[in-house]
């Protein structure tokens, strides 16, 4: 096969001489198989190069239109794809903003309503100080009283800020999980209601922690209200028990005028952003209510409460009765309390001393000026401890009970006048064992 092949060759190349006559003269180029191989692998390189160069040159500018747009579309795609992660990163952005404005909104939120309730519970603690202080007092006197307590009826009992488990209205009055999950919903709207969008990245345990705590502020809230509704009620029956005292005219007779002194330009409360929501208006129901509950707290130690005499038994009453000495009906200004000589007397409210000395039937007696219109008067004494124009304080010891002047025995006759009237002791001492029964409540949990 070769050597058909180099057959061929050598018959289609075979030598040749190139003959070249110039000047009469007749030279010749001998061109060999080998040499004519080759120039004629020259020529048809020559050829397919100037074939190439021709056809380049004529489709030239479609190549070149052809590789600026391939350039275009990797240029566009390029494009497109970093537009799409400027959107992505945009869109991550705008979240995250938004996660951080709703964050700063609800713990700025979160912080002001903290700051709300520490100022109510700061209010709530200065009033509970003194109720705790008044009925202390209260306790006291109740202690070393020595009665029958199985004929003492509780008007009404509570017990001090400090020591009350205090319950949420709304979880009381809807204990069932449907109910307690109405009312994390309503909190979780209060808390999302920063932005109209979902936020991805807030996991929902934030939301859940966040909501939480928006309960458990609300429900301190409720109790406090509740706990708070319910002193002032109890408060405001034991100024009304007196039969003699209202209670509004009372405070403002005895409070300083600054204590109920109130102004400024009426502003409707809707008209006023943030301050019509029940937040606030439960906040300011608190802080009126404490207010009030300390000037009922300060005007109740105003009124003759408690017993003079801690050792006794209830001989007569008030009102009409049978005289002891002539046996008819006559009018009894006070109560009798059957004691040995000698019991110590007290005071029941502090006051100036404005008589200490024998008064006719009284036999020997002490007066004290209370103000506000209360006079206490004490009267059979065996022995005056106080002269006149003397301070005293509440329950200090100011006499021993005797049996001088129009008596039958050793008592004590004891009195109680307001506004010039003689009144029945009774009814305010009645009326002090709701607050003596709330004192020893008390003295029984700290004991």
């Amino acid at each position: 096969m070769m050597s058909k092949i180099k057959t061929r060759i050598n018959r289609i190349f075979a030598d040749k001489q190139i003959y070249i006559r110039s000047q009469g003269k007749v030279t010749f180029v001998p061109l060999s198989t080998r040499s004519q191989i080759l120039l004629s692998s020259f020529l048809m390189a020559v050829c397919l190069w100037v074939g190439f160069a021709s056809v380049n040159v004529l489709f030239q500018d479609r190549i070149v239109n052809q590789r600026e747009a391939q350039l275009r579309e990797m240029q566009l795609a390029y494009e497109t794809e970093l537009s799409r992660l400027q959107r992505a990163y945009d869109d991550l952005n705008a979240q995250l903003v938004l996660t951080r404005d709703w964050f700063t909104q609800t713990t700025d939120k979160l912080e002001a309503r903290h700051n709300q309730l520490n100022t109510v519970m700061e209010q709530n603690a200065r009033v509970s100080s003194n109720l705790r202080s008044m009925q202390e007092a209260f306790a006291s006197v109740a202690k070393r009283s020595k009665r029958n307590k199985s004929a003492v009826e509780l008007v009404g009992r509570t017990s001090d800020q400090v020591h009350q488990v205090m319950e949420s209205r709304n979880l009381t009055a809807s204990a069932s999980p449907a109910g307690l999950r109405l009312a994390q919903n309503v909190a979780a709207d209060t808390v999302a209601a920063a932005t109209p969008l979902a936020l991805p990245h807030v996991s929902k345990d934030v939301y859940s922690r966040i909501t939480s705590l928006d309960t458990r502020q609300r429900d301190m809230l409720d109790a406090l209200e509740e706990s708070v509704d319910e002193k002032v009620r109890e408060f405001e029956e034991v100024i009304a028990g007196t039969d003699i005292l209202d209670t509004e005219n009372f405070m403002a007779r005895v409070l300083p005028e600054s204590a109920l002194a109130i102004g400024g330009p009426y502003i409707p409360l809707s008209d006023r952003a943030g301050l019509n929501s029940r937040l606030h208006q439960q906040i300011y129901r608190i802080s009126n209510n404490l207010d009030r509950l300390q000037n009922l707290s300060q005007s109740m130690t105003k009124i003759p409460l408690a017993t003079p005499i801690h050792d006794y038994s209830l001989t007569s009453g008030f009102g009409a009765r049978m005289d002891p000495f002539k046996k008819r009906a006559a009018f009894h200004a006070g109560v009798d309390f059957g004691t040995p000589t000698g019991t110590p007397v007290h005071t029941t409210l502090p006051g100036t001393v404005t008589q200490a000395g024998y008064k006719g039937p009284y036999g020997l007696m002490v007066e004290i000026d209370h103000g506000n219109g209360f006079r206490t008067r004490y009267a059979h004494l065996n022995r005056s401890r106080v002269q006149r124009g003397q301070r005293v304080e509440f329950q200090q010891h100011i006499a021993d009970a005797g049996n001088s002047g129009r008596s039958t025995g050793p008592h004590l006759h004891y009195e109680i006048w307001f506004d010039g009237k003689v009144r029945d002791p009774i009814a305010f001492l009645n009326t002090g064992k709701q607050i003596f029964n709330i004192a020893e409540t008390i003295e029984s949990k700290t004991e």
